[in-house]
């Protein structure tokens, strides 16, 4: 399969993207989405975007286990957001600063149009893909909120604790591939520890948890695009021997590439 891909500033999403899905497109079919919700969204998303320059790099935080990643939006015509593509969890993105200047980020409460016909309306804020050099909507509980955070994935089973105070802090287990932002280092107790936050369904820009330093990793090339190509291929459905092997193969040689150019 030939794999065209636009070069962008960000080498490690370039990267990630050309093996992931690379393992989507030969493993899995795409969830089914309304195609006349896809045509309109398409038809807007080719309209020219104002340019913004006041924008902050994010990261992406939803995936499960039915291969669902972090959904992008656009409006339609009739100003309702309608699925028009997807970004991996684990992934930069850029969210938009209010325009009002007040520190939050620029938000909008507008009607999603589901493929089933249901409509409903929620919360969402206003992206930037670098990748695809597009503007998009998501909602904030998709997405972390503060700029300075790196990328991460949860290399052990492991816990999240909720405060520092880990006799009564309230835990939450978290599997190996799960991703989360990290935001700085914390010695609790004697024990390194690292403050992260994860995806949770009820909270905007990420729940906050303390995690062990040695329980997660934000090696790009070593931890995070192979967990990203992981979790595709164990999503996939008959997936035949020589198939896996081949994307195993691309994925590693990317990896190389990375850690050679980075």
């Amino acid at each position: 399969m030939e794999v065209i891909m636009k070069l962008t500033d960000s080498a490690a999403r370039c990267a990630a993207l050309s093996a992931a899905l690379l393992a989507l497109c030969v493993f899995t079919g795409c969830k089914e989405k309304d195609t006349a919700a896809q045509s309109t969204a398409a038809a807007a998303g080719s309209a020219e975007q104002p340019v913004r320059r006041t924008k902050t790099r994010q990261i992406a935080l939803y995936s499960d286990k039915d291969g669902n990643n972090t959904p992008l939006y656009i409006e339609d015509k009739d100003g309702k957001m309608v699925w028009a593509d997807e970004i991996f969890a684990g992934e930069y993105i850029y969210a938009y600063e209010n325009p009002e200047g007040n520190g939050g980020l620029e938000e909008k409460n507008a009607v999603r149009r589901q493929s089933n016909g249901k409509e409903e309306a929620m919360d969402f804020v206003h992206v930037y893909d670098d990748y695809t050099d597009k503007d998009y909507w998501t909602r904030p509980i998709f997405i972390t909120h503060f700029s300075d955070m790196s990328r991460a994935v949860v290399t052990t089973d492991s816990y999240i604790y909720s405060s520092t105070d880990l006799v009564n802090a309230k835990t939450t287990k978290v599997t190996a591939g799960t991703f989360v932002a990290r935001l700085r280092s914390e010695e609790i107790d004697g024990i390194p520890f690292e403050k992260i936050y994860y995806y949770d369904w009820n909270t905007p820009y990420g729940k906050e948890g303390y995690i062990k330093q040695d329980a997660v990793s934000t090696d790009y090339a070593g931890d995070v695009m192979p967990a990203q190509v992981a979790q595709a291929l164990l999503r996939a459905k008959d997936v035949k021997p020589f198939v896996r092997e081949g994307v195993i193969e691309a994925m590693e040689a990317l990896a190389e590439d990375y850690r050679n150019n980075n």
